[in-house]
């Protein structure tokens, strides 16, 4: 009995060790990830779901004083994806998609990306009620994007030199 839990144990701390040399740190840590985030000054476009990705984005990242710029552009498209015997779409998916050019502080070259989501929403019979589930779908997808976002931002960020090197 001792000796598969000596092993297991020995087993672990093996995983520890040769993921610690193999360079893995956790985006959280410091060192240019996340905490570099909070602050970032985001130019977007102008409508409502640059609003949402925006706005979504800021609490996600926090207060600060972050030196890096980004700018954002997005793209949404819906489609039915169930039709009713009628004829009539009752089911919709919606795709957003952001791309993105982050510029780090210093004298380090922009990082371009894309994040997307799609997310679905019912299109109940009464109008009003459609455009309530679409701009539900829009909240959902735009708090997905800045999530998906924030993760690529720490990640680009991490894999950038040190400002000032070679």
């Amino acid at each position: 009995m001792k000796r598969p839990v000596r092993l297991a144990a020995l087993m672990a701390g093996m995983a520890l060790f040769s993921a610690a040399g193999c360079g893995f740190q956790p985006l959280y840590a410091g060192g240019g990830g996340f905490d570099t985030l909070p602050g970032l000054a985001i130019q977007s476009g102008e409508d409502r779901f640059d609003y949402l990705v925006d706005a979504a984005l800021r609490r996600h990242l926090g207060q600060g004083d972050s030196a890096h710029r980004l700018e954002l552009t997005t793209r949404v498209r819906d489609r039915a994806i169930g039709i009713s015997a009628s004829g009539v779409a009752r089911r919709y998916s919606l795709t957003a998609q952001t791309r993105y050019v982050l510029h780090p502080s210093g004298d380090r070259s922009p990082v371009r990306g894309m994040v997307s989501d799609t997310v679905q929403f019912d299109a109940p019979a009464d109008p009003a009620a459609v455009i309530a589930a679409r701009s539900d779908a829009e909240e959902r997808a735009a708090r997905q994007i800045a999530e998906r976002l924030a993760f690529a931002l720490a990640a680009d960020l991490r894999r950038l030199p040190p400002p000032g090197s070679p």
